[in-house]
């Protein structure tokens, strides 16, 4: 039988290999590029946009267990914590220079200057 997964790690070695990922072997599949592709990644500087939120700067440091999780950490410390992808945005350039998350006004202001 022709496989249409080139190399793939279960192949000569599971006998429930028939072409695909098998459920029993302990060969276990990656999950694909395409199912982590986002518009946050490990390095980027966010900040919470939720009411009543810390006005950090955090860091995202990867993926928890859904693509939707992420591992962040308050910048420059050692505190992780969750945050879920529809919570966060990227700082701006104004808010990495102030070393915290700006209000509506601070930041049209900054957009002015």
């Amino acid at each position: 039988m022709t496989t249409n997964i080139p190399k793939h790690p279960c192949t000569n070695k599971c006998p429930n290999f028939k072409g695909e990922q098998c459920k029993t072997c302990l060969v276990q599949e990656l999950p694909s590029s395409k199912e982590y592709d986002s518009e946050f990644l490990p390095g980027d500087v966010v900040v919470l946009i939720g009411e009543g939120t810390n006005d950090v700067l955090l860091e995202i440091v990867n993926h928890m267990y859904t693509p939707n999780m992420y591992r962040v950490k308050i910048l420059g410390s050692r505190t992780f914590g969750p945050a879920f992808k529809d919570d966060i945005r990227h700082a701006t350039i104004a808010e990495i220079q102030a070393n915290r998350r700006l209000t509506e006004a601070e930041e049209a202001l900054a957009e002015v200057s």
